[in-house]
Order: C-alpha cells, then sequence, then structure tokens
C-alpha cells in the first residue's frame, strides 16, 4: 500500500490481514484486506475498483474513508442474504453468473485490445474511404414517410408527371398524418450506395427520384439546398478512427472466440419459456 492508503486506514482504524481460508470470495495471499466483516474480506481491490470508477482519487481522503464505508455496509447486507439462502435462489444465482460473465468480458477484451495495435496506414486507408462515400456535397433534406415503397413511388411519379407540385403533395401529407421532417445536412457517406447516386444527381429543389428506406419506413426525399463539403483533417477524426478500429477488432476476436466454441443444445427455446407454454394451453 501507498503511504497515502495507510493513512486512511489508520484513519479509520483498520489492519489489514488474511481472510478465512476457504470462504466464498475468498483473496489471493498477496491481495490486502482491509477488514473483514463477519468473517468475508473487504480488499484493497474493491476499494480501488469503485474509487474509480466514482472518480475519487487517492488524495481524496474524506470519500476514501467514504466509499470504504459503504463497502462494508453492502457486505453487511449480502452476509445476511447468503445467511437466509437468497443466493441459491435461481434468479438471483442468474443475475451473480451476469454480472460475472460481464465483468470478465469486458476485461478480457480490454486486455485483448491493448496488445493490438491500429496502423497508421489503417486509419488512412479508413480516412480516404470515408472521403470517396462523402463526395464533395452536402445536402439540406426534407423528407415525407410513407408507410410502403409502392405509396412512396406513386407520390414521387405525382411529382414528375405533374399531376401535383411538391406544395400541395406535402400538404396532403401532413394533412394524412404522415410524417413530414427536415433532418438537416447530410452526405452521400449517411445514405445507402444506391440512392447516394440519385442524390448525387439532384440540385436544390429538387426530388430524388427514389425513395430512401431506413427502419422507420419510406422517404420521399426533396433537396432543399446544397453547399459544399466542409472536410475535416485526418488529425482531426485520428482518434475516432482509431477508436473505431479499435472496436471492429474487438468485434472481430469475439466472433473467432464464438466461431471456435463448443455450444450445445441443452433445451429447446420454447421449453424454456414456462409461462408462454402455460398460456398457450389455456387457450
Amino acid at each position: 500500500m501507498t503511504y497515502k492508503y495507510l493513512i486512511i486506514l489508520a484513519s479509520v482504524g483498520l489492519v489489514a490481514c488474511g481472510g478465512p481460508e476457504g470462504e466464498s470470495g475468498d483473496p489471493d495471499d498477496d491481495t490486502v484486506v482491509l477488514v473483514e466483516v463477519d468473517g468475508t474480506p473487504v480488499t484493497l481491490p474493491m476499494l480501488e475498483a469503485v474509487m474509480e470508477g466514482r472518480g475519487v482519487s487517492e488524495d481524496d481522503h474524506e470519500g476514501m474513508r467514504e466509499v470504504l464505508d459503504e463497502l462494508i455496509r453492502m457486505q453487511v447486507v449480502a452476509n445476511a442474504a447468503r445467511e437466509e439462502a437468497l443466493d441459491e435462489d435461481p434468479n438471483i444465482r442468474a443475475q451473480l453468473r451476469l454480472a460475472e460473465m460481464q465483468t470478465l468480458y469486458r476485461h478480457y477484451l480490454e486486455r485483448a485490445q491493448s496488445g493490438q495495435t491500429v496502423s497508421e496506414q489503417d486509419m488512412r486507408d479508413v480516412y480516404d474511404a470515408q472521403l470517396q462515400r462523402s463526395g464533395d456535397t452536402q445536402y439540406r433534406i426534407e423528407i415525407i414517410g410513407y408507410d410502403d415503397q409502392a405509396r412512396a413511388l406513386r407520390a414521387i411519379k405525382r411529382l414528375q408527371d405533374g399531376e401535383v407540385d411538391y406544395a400541395a403533395l406535402r400538404a396532403e401529407a401532413e394533412a394524412s398524418g404522415l410524417p413530414v421532417n427536415q433532418p438537416g445536412w447530410i452526405d452521400r457517406s449517411q445514405v445507402p450506395q444506391d440512392f447516394a447516386a440519385s442524390l448525387a444527381q439532384a440540385g436544390a429543389g429538387e426530388i430524388v427520384p427514389q425513395p430512401l428506406k431506413d427502419s422507420r419506413g419510406w422517404f420521399l426525399v426533396r433537396v432543399e439546398d446544397t453547399r459544399d463539403l466542409q472536410v475535416p483533417s485526418f488529425e482531426q477524426v485520428r482518434e475516432g478512427i482509431a477508436r473505431s478500429l479499435r472496436q471492429q477488432q474487438g468485434r472481430a476476436l469475439v466472433e473467432s472466440l464464438y466461431d471456435q466454441a463448443e455450444i450445445t443444445p441443452m433445451l429447446p427455446l420454447e421449453e424454456a419459456q414456462p409461462d408462454a407454454e402455460t398460456d398457450a394451453g389455456q387457450q
């Protein structure tokens, strides 16, 4: 322990000691135990983990005392829960397993990614590809949403045939309760590639001759205005690209481990839902 930790421990009257052997959560021999709560150890790494999560520095002695006191109180309650066998409840056991799994997942990926590098060339390639997709123009658009592709295509055809002008079509849409929105400025990298090709041919005041699809539906798109795309320099986006590439590495690692794992189904999914099965039997 550092001198600062000695000060804080002395101030609360605690003595480091070894925990009882064989208990659940028993620390390693080289782990500093701050206090035992009815025989269960509260350790220095536990204190440090909570301090880090809450942004409590080693210089904040009062904050350290508060965190340690809270850990002791939490351990008191946890001990009481075990005495009442709450840790044997299936739902609680599942939550404990999930918490363990999530902690191991996070730290395994962090350790694996700390040993991986993102090359300058990889980042440059991503930057150049983004510039290629973005083009040299931004578009301020307005969109009218439709439930299906056929309705959006009919609306576009009505405009192209001169059956109705855009102002009238917009008024019809609003009267029918269809969404009419102005998402703001976009570039071609923010839309599907086939739509981007059509968007590139549209000028201010023109309709894109095909609808735009996303998870919400189909949209008629009108270009309200255009302007030159202001491209950030590589240095401005360098860190963001590096983070994105490291995230990709993490996902690739997870997929690799998944592919290598031996996964043995033990129970059909429908049989793992007793409530649904009971409801079906009552119908």
